[in-house]
């Protein structure tokens, strides 16, 4: 029941994982990694935020973070420095740093957090918390690499039992501003207006269940390159609004880890299944992921079978062969796929913590 412990000590207690630095007795030090090889058989990119083609690629999933964690008493505060896979290296993204304060049941931050939508969002960039090498990217895209907002959150802790445990946090987000490539032609810029939500979580010692609500307001700029016009096309799409519902759980029963997560929003749906067998330090797996237009209408889907070794307690490598199909739309597709509909791609993925 390892990922089952580590997710929600990691949802609980915003850590990347178990290996913590000590600075001193109220500060410390943690960091995570990802590498990998990835190539598709296709020649259109794969994967918003991560662009697979028909060539090697060695840095398409090259994932470093660290975080610097105060404790005082009742008093904390947090930094998460992150190299997500879409951005050089030149180019890191201050994924949070808030302030917070814990008094009886309640948990308080302010600042920028992590936005908590889906059952791995409060470890997203953790590979080693994965059992996959990625989360899978039909219900993790459908928001478009957007994980973090600028507000203040109140989560309220409760004993159901003795085994089980109650996590209400609700949200509250104000103004932000989020750009994402979104294929080779096309960059949205995102300005937030306002923002609402909470999440539900009910854990106990081998299952999670994760509940989520957003209601957003935003402006919205999609900004064009035409080949062979020298300036970019923009279009201004203001009081943009999204609403936006998930549903997920994981499960370990003796052996077997089980877990499924779908969401809907007023522009798409989207699920996925996965269940996966530990064998001491191997997991193999597989995973069916299906995505959905606003009308219910398959765009595509995807087939992924792969093993999980824990090389060392902090290091793990994923081996992976995945086939994607578009159906109505692009599916997993960043440009409309020229001949071919459908690819299989090929991964090896290393993860670490420390």
């Amino acid at each position: 029941m390892k990922r089952i412990i580590t997710s929600v000590l990691c949802a609980s207690m915003a850590s990347p994982a178990f290996a913590i630095i000590e600075l001193t007795d109220n500060l410390s030090l943690s960091g995570f990694g990802s590498t990998s090889w990835a190539k598709s058989d296709n020649e259109t990119p794969l994967m918003i935020t991560r662009g697979f083609t028909d060539e090697n690629c060695y840095d398409c999933d090259t994932t470093f973070g660290v975080q610097l964690d105060y404790f005082y008493n009742s008093f904390k505060a947090s930094v998460q420095v992150v190299k997500p896979p879409q951005y050089d290296w030149s180019d890191p993204q201050l994924e949070w740093a808030y302030l917070g304060y814990e008094f009886n049941d309640f948990d308080v931050s302010v600042g920028r957090l992590r936005l908590p939508l889906f059952l791995a969002s409060e470890y997203y960039y953790v590979g080693q918390a994965y059992m996959t090498a990625r989360p899978p990217t039909e219900v993790y895209n459908s928001v478009l690499g957007i994980t973090a907002f600028n507000g203040i959150k109140v989560s309220w802790t409760h004993d159901v039992s003795d085994e089980a445990t109650l996590l209400l946090t609700p949200f509250i987000g104000i103004k932000d501003k989020n750009d994402v490539d979104f294929n080779s032609t096309t960059v949205l810029e995102f300005e937030t207006n306002r923002m609402l939500g909470a999440n539900l979580q009910l854990s106990g010692e081998s299952y999670r269940w994760n509940l989520s609500f957003l209601d957003s307001n935003f402006d919205q700029t999609v900004i064009t390159t035409i080949s062979g016009v020298p300036t970019p096309f923009r279009i201004e799409q203001d009081n943009q609004h999204i609403q936006l519902w998930s549903l997920g759980a994981e499960y370990e029963l003796g052996q077997f880890v089980l877990a499924s997560e779908g969401q809907i929003s007023d522009f798409s749906s989207s699920m996925y299944a996965s269940l996966g067998y530990h064998l001491g330090a191997f997991t193999p797996y597989v995973v069916y992921g299906a995505q959905f237009d606003d009308h219910e209408h398959l765009n595509g889907n995807s087939y992924l079978v792969g093993v999980d070794y824990d090389l060392l307690p902090n290091v793990s490598i994923n081996g992976e062969v995945q086939y994607f199909e578009s159906r109505k739309s692009n599916g997993a597709f960043i440009d409309p796929p020229m001949d071919d509909k459908d690819a299989v791609l090929y991964s090896i993925m290393l993860s670490f913590v420390f």
